[in-house]
């Protein structure tokens, strides 16, 4: 599978946030807003790369009902590098245990997704384990031409029509010339995956164009969940910016 299918693929995922009424003729309509609505979100966080980039556990999943569900199995040794090591130490002492994961093996169930090429060093998804719940943390850099062809320019911030809506969005300039914008998205009952937890996500526009964006998820359940969501987010609001200020996540 090339890099391209696997985008769509994730595309066509990533649709299920978006209910469907129970009101016939109305899949096509929401099918159209689904899209619509990933193509917005994914400018912002970069969640499509993100999401296919990635690393080697996968567990079996538990889906609303308390039933576990086995998903793709693990890749080879080394397949996605050792990337956690030196991300661990970027976090808070007490965050919980972490490890890399790849969502799409896990949501998807696409067992033999290949990883992309890396822009940061610590690009990927990681699960964080603590207190009997999982959820997970997203990292992404955007070179600047990608950031131009995903529309993704705009303060998110300034973006009020926007479905989902962010919650208590708030933009600031720091150091270098940089703007930090952090919010927050409510959980959502999903087509796939059946429940998405709220989440927490903060994009770092550089002065050079390029973007970092990271995704501060309390989880998901059905098809591939690790676990119970986390009952808070893995990193708290000023933990988040604090993580998304670190030169180490950059190229």
């Amino acid at each position: 599978m090339s890099e391209k299918d696997v985008v769509r693929e994730l595309l066509w995922k990533a649709a299920g946030p978006v209910p469907v009424p129970e009101s016939r003729g109305s899949e096509v309509v929401f099918a159209r807003a689904a899209r619509l609505r990933w193509r917005r979100r994914a400018a912002v966080t970069g969640v499509v790369a993100a999401v296919v980039a990635g690393g080697v556990v996968v567990g079996s999943g538990v889906l609303p009902g308390g039933r576990g569900e086995n998903v793709a199995a693990s890749p080879t040794a080394g397949e996605f590098g050792t990337g956690v090591v030196g991300f661990r130490k970027l976090l808070p002492a007490d965050v919980g245990k972490v490890r890399e994961v790849s969502l799409l093996r896990l949501i998807k169930g696409v067992s033999n997704a290949p990883a992309p090429k890396k822009i940061g060093p610590y690009d990927g998804d990681y699960a964080v384990v603590r207190d009997g719940g999982v959820g997970y943390l997203v990292v992404h850099v955007m070179s600047a031409k990608a950031v131009k062809a995903e529309g993704a320019e705009q303060d998110p911030c300034a973006l009020p029509h926007e479905t989902p809506e962010r919650i208590k969005c708030t933009s600031e300039k720091v150091p270098g010339g940089a703007v930090l914008s952090i919010w927050q998205w409510a959980a959502t009952q999903n087509v796939q995956p059946k429940y998405s937890g709220a989440e927490l996500a903060a994009s770092l526009r550089l002065k050079d164009g390029s973007l970092l964006t990271i995704r501060d998820w309390t989880g998901f359940l059905g098809k591939g969940s690790e676990g119970p969501l986390l009952k808070t987010f893995p990193l708290t609001r000023a933990q988040l910016r604090e993580l998304a200020l670190k030169p180490q996540l950059l190229p």
